[in-house]
């Protein structure tokens, strides 16, 4: 006797593909917790040619890193219209060729192990399901403009189907995508969620909750996310999309942003301090900031998208960064936070970036291009490398307040991004270049920001006392004691021997790509001194600011080498660094080192600020025109 459910989904599966009409491409999910897998069919409608490659993306947009989704797919199989199978063979890593010898229906079917909880993964439990497009759902190549429709086939008892998709009127739990960009980026969250909903300027918007604790406050929430999207909404000028989803799951960690929807996983039990649920505000204003910086105001190489290949772009630091900076200054002037919590937010972000090690050699340009090596640069060694995050969010300051100083606070990074809004992403339809972003900042400035994109492609050490100044705020700087030696010098690898490209498989050393060449490993490459502390040994040793470092006591230098010399020395040890300058023989310099140190940051108001400062500081606070 053949299964009930066996006989459902064959129902169900003829129904869709009899229904199919004039939509060229739709696929049914139907969840199977109990095997954490999702069973997928696929019909494609209209002429064929002898072949077609199916193919799963290896990203996922958002989340900067290969995940070779087709690893998961089980059981392809294909037929045609009249249910006669198709050859087959599967002929890359994530591409399943299909001898569809212009059959005018193919029906494809396979299934997708989801048991990775992430928010840029497939997972499938007991009581809930969370679907990341891009690694379940084949595109046929070529065919990436065409729209798609999805039928959801909840299992029994599952009260709630969300996304950014539209529904289709009269089809239950089905929904359509003007395109696969749109599909890739619209992911889900099926189970037994709670929804609550607000309004901003008349769109809806729609927040679907698991696992939060019963004691956190829903109508709170809805009310402080309302006060967020509006104060955005407000600042940009616009509400870019017809809905919004927030995917809100209480377990996990990691958020990635999409169109018109975010998916963002947490500690439920977070929410549940004072201090928590304001850090969880600012990591929601963050993600929900996206739908406009990355997925409206975006690098030119981020869009149309190359879903097997990297997408490199040396702008991450912009458009997360950026996004970072404003994260909790959206929350301050939501009025969801004090101007004081926003101060010691920016103090602690300014000593958690000055007091890492890598600061010293990489700086954000560099970071960004190599954020595939490390899947959006989070698993990138912080002792030789940055965070574009980090970093980006302190330029973002800093870009901020010089566009106030030098329009006399007529404009502002808000103006900016307002600015490439309406040229790139609503009258161009495109994404930016580098030098389109700096032309943005300086023509809402009025005035060259040569300075501080130069501190975007170095490490040079950005001087945050003028910056902070223009909004009449003191920098206090103090030198406290610290494990390790001191040195006073940072670096940056050659810009010759950087890699223009990551390869597939490159190593993660020093946070930096290094294809599998046949043979000897090539040397190390070498540091140039791109700073040097005043007074520091470094200083007093003779070296200068374009040395290019070669050796350390001998050998060829290395990041990793210099951190753990400074690591593990101590006051009065001795290090030779060979060094070459100019077109001069190489020379050696022995150095002394002094004792360990870090940066103490303080940010407070200046006792007497002048009227331009006040002006500054209430305008940057409020997001309003002085």
């Amino acid at each position: 006797m053949p299964c009930l459910r066996s006989a459902r989904w064959a129902a169900a599966f003829l129904l869709f593909a009899m229904t199919a009409g004039a939509q060229a491409i739709r696929f049914s999910v139907r969840p199977q917790p109990g095997r954490h897998q999702y069973a997928v069919a696929m019909r494609v409608t209209g002429p064929t040619p002898e072949l077609t490659d199916f193919t799963m993306p290896e990203w996922m947009p958002g989340y900067y890193g290969m995940m070779h989704y087709a690893r998961y797919v089980t059981g392809f199989s294909a037929h045609d219209g009249a249910g006669r199978a198709l050859p087959f063979e599967h002929t890359t890593e994530s591409t399943w060729r299909v001898v569809t010898a212009h059959a005018a229906a193919v029906d494809v079917t396979y299934s997708v192990t989801a048991s990775r909880t992430f928010v840029a993964s497939n997972s499938l439990e007991a009581d809930r399901g969370f679907i990341a497009p891009p690694g379940l759902f084949l595109y046929i190549d070529g065919r990436l403009q065409e729209p798609a429709t999805v039928a959801m086939q909840p299992p029994a008892g599952w009260t709630t189907v969300a996304t950014g998709l539209d529904a289709v009127r009269g089809e239950p739990d089905t929904f359509r995508a003007p395109d696969f960009d749109t599909l890739y980026d619209s992911p889900w969250l099926i189970g037994k969620q709670e929804t609550v909903s607000f309004t901003v300027h008349g769109v809806p918007h729609r927040i679907v909750l698991q696992d939060i604790p019963p004691a956190v406050d829903r109508a709170k929430m809805a009310a402080d996310l309302q006060r967020i999207v509006a104060t955005a909404t407000t600042m940009m000028g616009t509400v870019p999309y017809h809905q919004y989803v927030f995917l809100m799951m209480g377990r996990g960690n990691g958020g990635i942003e999409h169109l018109n929807s975010s998916a963002n996983s947490f500690n439920g039990q977070g929410l549940l301090t004072p201090t928590g649920y304001q850090s969880w505000l600012s990591y929601i204003a963050h993600e929900y900031f996206h739908n406009f910086n990355v997925k409206r105001i975006r690098p030119l190489a981020l869009g149309p998208f190359d879903y097997q290949n990297e997408n490199l772009t040396d702008m991450l630091w912009v458009a997360e960064g950026l996004t970072v900076y404003y994260e909790d200054l959206l929350v301050e002037r939501a009025g969801l936070m004090t101007p004081e919590e926003y101060r010691g937010r920016l103090q602690a972000a300014l000593n958690k970036f000055e007091n890492a090690p890598g600061h010293r050699y990489q700086s954000a340009t560099e970071s960004s291009l190599q954020a595939w090596n490390t899947g959006s640069g989070e698993g990138a060694d912080r002792n030789t490398s940055i965070s574009y995050y980090d970093n980006g969010g302190l330029l973002g300051a800093m870009l901020d307040l010089a566009i106030r100083e030098h329009s006399h606070n007529r404009s502002s990074l808000d103006s900016a991004m307002r600015g490439l809004y309406q040229t790139y992403a609503v009258k161009d339809g495109r994404g930016y270049t580098d030098a389109e972003f700096q032309i943005a900042c300086e023509r809402a400035a009025g005035a060259p920001l040569d300075d501080v994109f130069t501190y975007a492609s170095s490490s040079v050490e950005p001087d945050y006392a003028k910056y902070f100044a223009y909004a009449g705020l003191q920098l206090g700087v103090e030198d406290l004691p610290a494990p390790g030696a001191y040195l006073g010098i940072n670096t940056q690898m050659a810009p010759d021997a950087a890699p223009a490209r990551p390869t597939a498989g490159a190593a993660a050393a020093s946070g930096r790509g290094r294809g599998r060449g046949r043979g000897a490993a090539p040397p190390p490459p070498p540091l140039i001194i791109r700073g040097i502390d005043a007074g520091s040994p470094a200083s007093a040793a003779g070296l200068q600011v374009g040395d290019v470092l070669t050796t350390l006591d001998g050998s060829p230098i290395t990041e990793v080498a210099l951190n753990r010399v400074l690591a593990l020395g101590k006051s009065g040890d001795t290090v030779a660094f060979g060094f070459r300058r100019g077109a001069a023989a190489e020379q050696t310099a022995p150095v002394t080192l002094a004792a360990g140190r870090k940066v103490q940051y303080t940010l407070a108001p200046a006792a007497h600020p002048t009227p331009e400062q006040a002006a500054i500081l209430r305008s940057w606070m409020s997001g309003h025109a002085n």
